[in-house]
C-alpha cells in the first residue's frame, strides 16, 4: 500500500519522485485519504487530536502522521505542540474564496440575496451545483435584521440530501429516479424525530416541490428551524435549461408559523428568476450536461 512504505519526508521533491514511482490507483488512494483529512478538519473549531482523526477515518495512525506530515508541509494544515492538536490553515478557505472571485458568481448574486434578506428579514443562504451536476455546495448567506439563527452553513460541508430544503429543490429539478439514487447513496437517516425516512413520503415530497416550484424543511434537520428552498434555472450555451444552484430561506419555529414561511415562496421563487437571468456566463460554460425532469 502507498502510505505503508518508507517514510514520508518533508521535502517536496522526494515526495514528487515517491510519487511518481507509485501507481496510479495507489496516487489516487493518498489523496483522496487527504482530502478526507481536511474535510473532517473543516468541522472541528477546536482540532482535532492525532487519535481522535484516526479514530474518525478508521485509519491507523502510522497513515495518519504521514498524511498530516504532508498537508503541514504544503501549509493546509498547522500543528499546535502545547496541546498536540492539528487545525486546518486558512489556505483552504483561501483557494475556495479565489475560485468564487474568478468566476464573479458571488459578485453578480449577492445584491439580489441581500434583498430578498432585508424584506423578509430572515437568513438566506445560497448553495450552487459542482461541475458534473451531482453534488450542492454551500457558498453564501445574507442575514436579515430579524435573524436570530445560530447556524453557518458555509462552514459545514454536507448537505443531507433529504432534510435540508435547498437540497430538495435541488433534487426536485431531476428525474425522481436519479434524486432517489442520489439519497440512498448518501443514506437516509433520521436528524430528528420530524425527518422523513420512508422512500415513498422523500418521492412525494420531491414531486409536490417540483409541482409548487420550492421545498420545505420544517424541524427535519435541525429542531427549532424551518427553511424554504427554489431551484435556480439558467440557460446554457447549448441553448437548454439546467439547475446551477438554489436559494434557501430559513426562520426559527418559535416565531414563524409553516404557514407563515410558505408565504414567502412566490418572493423566493422570484429571487431564483432573477438569480437565472443573470447567473454568470463562464459558470454555465464549466458546468456539464445535467437530465432534466421537463
Amino acid at each position: 500500500m502507498l502510505l505503508d512504505g518508507d517514510m514520508w519526508m518533508r521535502s517536496v521533491g522526494a515526495g514528487e519522485r515517491r510519487a511518481a514511482e507509485r501507481s496510479g490507483e495507489d496516487t489516487i488512494l493518498a489523496v483522496a485519504r487527504a482530502l478526507d483529512l481536511i474535510e473532517l478538519l473543516s468541522s472541528s473549531s477546536d482540532g482535532m487530536s492525532l487519535a481522535e482523526i484516526s479514530r474518525e477515518l478508521e485509519l491507523n495512525k502510522a497513515i495518519i502522521v504521514r498524511l498530516l506530515d504532508t498537508l503541514e508541509h504544503a501549509g493546509y494544515i498547522w500543528r499546535d505542540d502545547r496541546v498536540q492538536r492539528f487545525y486546518l490553515t486558512y489556505r483552504v478557505s483561501n483557494i475556495g474564496l479565489r475560485h468564487l472571485q474568478t468566476s464573479r458568481l458571488l459578485d453578480q448574486c449577492a445584491a439580489v440575496l441581500k434583498s430578498l434578506a432585508e424584506e423578509s428579514g430572515e437568513l438566506v443562504r445560497l448553495a450552487v451545483v459542482e461541475p458534473g451536476g451531482d453534488k450542492l455546495t454551500w457558498v453564501h448567506l445574507v442575514s436579515g435584521a430579524k435573524r436570530t439563527l445560530q447556524i453557518d452553513p458555509n462552514y459545514s460541508l454536507e448537505i443531507s440530501l433529504h432534510t435540508h430544503a435547498i437540497a430538495k429543490a435541488w433534487l426536485s429539478t431531476m428525474p425522481i429516479e436519479r434524486a432517489m439514487a442520489l439519497i440512498a447513496a448518501q443514506g437516509i437517516e433520521a436528524r430528528t424525530q420530524y425527518s422523513k425516512t420512508d422512500p415513498e413520503v422523500i418521492r412525494d415530497d420531491l414531486e409536490q416541490a417540483a409541482r409548487r416550484g420550492f421545498a420545505g424543511s420544517f424541524e427535519e434537520n435541525e429542531i427549532g428551524i424551518s427553511a424554504i428552498a427554489a431551484p435556480i434555472w439558467a440557460d446554457t450555451l447549448q441553448d437548454g435549461r439546467e439547475c446551477v444552484g438554489a436559494v434557501s430561506l430559513a426562520a426559527p419555529t418559535n416565531r414563524t408559523t409553516r404557514e407563515d414561511l410558505e408565504a414567502w415562496g412566490p418572493a423566493l421563487i422570484r429571487t431564483t428568476e432573477q438569480l437565472g437571468r443573470i447567473w454568470p456566463l463562464e459558470a454555465r460554460a464549466r458546468s456539464g450536461p445535467f437530465p432534466q425532469r421537463f
